[in-house]
C-alpha cells in the first residue's frame, strides 16, 4: 500500500537522526507513558512508535514484542499527515484502506487503532498510538488523554534534542577553546597546560627524559600578506602547521601561539642532542613550496631551543627558547636552530 510522505520529509528525517533515538534500549519516560495511555484507552496495545525512513519502529511497547515494520504497513505513517496528527479506525476491516493491510490480516490482527502525532523541532516524527483486536469505539475523553499523552512526549523529545544540541555546542567551545582556528594546531592554552603537565611529570619521574621547547617564527609572513593578500598568508600558515604536525613526534604537542608563531613541546627527550636535531627536521620539512602559491613562497622556519632546568615553569622555558629564536634570527646563521644557553 502506498503511504503519504509529509512535505517536509527532509527536515522531518534531519530532526529524528539528530535525536539518535532510533534502535535505542527502553526508557522508563516512554515506558511509563504507553502504559497509562492502555490504562485510559482500557486497550491491550499501545505503542510509542517513529517513523523511519521506511519502516516504525517502537521505542516503547504494551502487548506487543515489536512494532517493527515497513512503513507502507504502518498505520502510524498516515498518521503523521493527518490534518490534526490524529487517526482513528474503529474497525479495519470495514475500512478499504487497511482491510487487506498486514498487520491486520496477520499478527498482531489489529482490528482497532488510534493514533496521536508526537513532534520534535516541528516535525511529525512518529506517534503514541493505542490498539486492539477487536473493533471498539475511543470516547472523546479517552482520545483527549490519548492526544495529551502524546505532547508530553513530544515535550520530552524537544528537550531530548535541545540537551543534545546543548552537549554538541559545549563540546564545540571546548574545542575552541583549546584549538587554533586556523590551522588546527593546539593554541597557547593548550600547550601551557601541555608544558606544565611534561614538567610535572619530569619533576616526579626523574627519569623519564628531558623536556624541550622549540619557539619557531616563520620568516617573511608579513611580506606575503602585503604581496599576495591574507589569503595566501592564511594558507601558507595552514601549511606550515600541516607540516610540523605530520613531522613532529607522536608525543610532542605542536602548536601556533601567535600570527606567526610556533611552538613544539617535546618530552621524554634523551638530551639537548635530539631536541636539535627535532628543530633541524621540522625546519627541514617545511621548507617547501605550498601547492596553490607562487613557488618563490617557500616557508622557512628559525627555532630557538630551549631544555627545562630543575625548578623552571613554563613561562620561563618559554621566555628561553623565544630568546634564543631571536638571537638565531638576527644572526641569520646557517644553522636554523639556536639552543638557549
Amino acid at each position: 500500500m502506498p503511504y503519504p510522505v509529509p512535505s517536509t520529509e527532509g527536515a522531518r528525517m534531519a530532526v529524528l537522526e539528530d535525536l539518535e533515538i532510533l534502535d535505542t534500549p527502553a526508557e522508563a519516560l516512554y515506558d511509563d507513558v504507553v502504559a497509562l495511555a492502555a490504562a485510559i484507552c482500557r486497550t491491550p496495545i499501545a505503542v510509542v512508535n517513529l517513523v523511519d525512513a521506511d519502516r516504525q519502529w517502537g521505542k516503547a511497547l504494551v502487548g506487543l514484542p515489536s512494532s517493527e515494520a515497513p512503513r507502507e504497513q504502518s498505520f502510524c505513517a498516515r498518521t503523521i499527515v493527518a490534518p490534526d496528527g490524529t487517526m482513528v479506525v474503529p474497525d479495519t476491516l470495514q475500512d478499504a484502506t487497511w482491510a487487506q493491510n498486514a498487520m491486520v490480516l496477520g499478527a498482531p490482527h489489529l482490528r482497532f487503532y488510534a493514533g496521536a502525532a508526537i513532534h520534535a523541532d516541528g516535525q511529525p516524527v512518529g506517534t503514541l498510538c493505542v490498539a486492539d483486536s477487536t473493533p471498539r469505539e475511543l470516547d472523546p475523553q479517552a482520545l483527549s488523554a490519548l492526544q495529551v499523552l502524546a505532547r508530553q512526549v513530544s515535550a520530552n523529545l524537544e528537550l531530548r534534542l535541545r540537551s543534545r544540541e546543548l552537549r554538541a555546542a559545549n563540546s564545540e567551545l571546548r574545542r575552541l577553546a583549546v584549538q587554533d582556528p586556523l590551522t588546527g594546531l593546539a593554541n597557547r592554552t593548550l600547550l601551557l597546560d601541555r608544558l606544565e603537565l611534561a614538567l610535572r611529570v619530569r619533576a616526579r619521574a626523574r627519569s623519564g627524559g628531558a623536556v624541550g621547547v622549540l619557539f619557531g617564527d616563520l620568516d617573511g609572513l608579513k611580506h606575503v600578506n602585503d604581496t599576495y593578500g591574507h589569503q595566501a598568508g592564511d594558507e601558507l600558515l595552514r601549511a606550515v602547521g600541516r607540516r610540523l604536525a605530520r613531522r613532529a613526534r607522536g608525543t610532542d604537542t605542536v602548536a601556533r601561539i601567535a600570527g606567526d608563531e610556533f611552538v613544539i613541546v617535546c618530552s621524554r627527550l634523551p638530551g639537548e642532542a635530539e631536541l636539535t636535531a627535532v628543530g633541524e627536521r621540522l625546519s627541514t620539512g617545511v621548507a617547501a613550496p605550498v601547492p596553490g602559491l607562487p613557488d618563490e613562497i617557500v616557508p622557512r622556519l628559525s627555532f630557538g631551543a630551549a631544555i627545562a632546568r630543575d625548578g623552571e615553569d613554563a613561562a620561563g622555558i618559554l621566555a628561553r627558547a623565544d630568546a634564543a629564536m631571536y638571537v638565531a634570527k638576527q644572526a641569520r646563521r646557517a644553522a636554523r636552530v639556536l639552543v638557549a644557553d
